[in-house]
């Protein structure tokens, strides 16, 4: 008799419970209706790190790292290798191209100067390209002219050559490609990972997301700035160590500098894109104060892989213009 009052107790606590975390997943969905949406989206993300949690029994704390580090090793670093060896081709093939547009430069002042010598031991040639502007010009180019065909010529030869030895420029938006949707998907799914906490209640699920304390749902509330610092300080080092590596010269190899002109094309976008990258670095130390501990994990653990692959990368592959 005991025992029948106890398993309906239970029982009853059991369908309290349930029709309790419907309500609360009702009121929720009607109050958040596109994280509804979001969290669904990205549901199967979530499930594969819940089941990955409990086949294994890793803590969430070094689970988020360690399926980051794999994943980064089988799925980006092979596509960044293969990015590296290319655009240091690319760099090889456009070192031979530019060294022939002084070439293409002389040879077309030397076609110019022949055509002035020609008029002008033609009279009347002459008095025709005096009555006639638009055709001596047709005939006679200008150093402006020459130096935009010599250009022109240049990138010609550039795309046949890149196309010959197979590393066209279209393939080196392959790893963005996939690098930045992979980041927000992982990204969307921990945080839908962490939202399940408004849907499910209970002891176990609580235990599982605290470690000595802390919650790893939530943001580090003892120390709210050690998570944007190490953060920053890791994004700030790749993107320092990536805009090193781009301006990068051969004559570095051997320890000579040479002039490096700022008011250049290149330069200019070179520093607009650092600038822009430092933003985002700040940016993001902003956002992961508020973030729940396991996404700014993965966060850091993403972009201190970034740094060590960058620098081993480097070592190997050396990016040198």
């Amino acid at each position: 008799m005991m025992l029948s009052r106890i398993s309906k107790t239970n029982l009853g606590q059991q369908a309290w419970r349930n029709t309790g975390l419907r309500h609360n997943s009702r009121i929720i969905s009607s109050i958040f209706p596109r994280r509804q949406v979001h969290m669904e989206t990205f549901q199967p993300i979530s499930d594969i790190f819940i089941t990955l949690h409990e086949t294994s029994g890793i803590p969430w704390l070094f689970m988020v790292p360690m399926m980051t580090l794999t994943l980064r090793s089988l799925v980006t670093l092979p596509l960044s290798i293969w990015q590296r060896k290319r655009i240091v081709k690319q760099q090889e093939l456009r070192k031979i191209v530019q060294a022939t547009t002084p070439i293409l430069q002389l040879r077309l002042a030397a076609q110019t100067l022949q055509k002035k010598k020609q008029q002008g031991n033609a009279i009347a040639g002459e008095l025709a390209m005096l009555s006639s502007p638009t055709s001596k010009a047709s005939l006679v180019l200008t150093p402006e002219q020459i130096k935009q065909m010599a250009i022109k010529e240049t990138r010609k030869r550039q795309k046949k050559l890149f196309k010959k030895y197979n590393v066209p420029l279209w393939k080196n938006v392959v790893l963005p490609l996939v690098q930045i949707p992979l980041w927000v998907t992982i990204s969307m799914g921990i945080r839908n990972l962490v939202d399940r906490r408004f849907f499910e209640v209970g002891e176990q699920w609580a235990k599982d997301f605290d470690i000595d304390g802390i919650d790893l749902s939530g943001p580090l509330d003892p120390l709210p700035m050690l998570v944007p610092i190490v953060l920053g300080t890791f994004s700030l080092l790749n993107v320092e160590f990536n805009g090193k590596m781009m301006l990068n010269k051969d004559t570095n190899l051997v320890g000579i500098k040479t002039y490096t002109d700022e008011s250049t094309t290149l330069a200019q976008s070179m520093r607009s894109i650092m600038n822009v990258s430092r933003m985002g670095c700040i940016f993001m130390m902003g956002v992961s104060s508020q973030t729940s501990i396991l996404l700014a994990l993965y966060w850091i653990s993403s972009q201190f892989f970034s740094l060590v692959q960058n620098m081993i990368l480097d070592k190997v592959w050396p990016y040198q213009r």
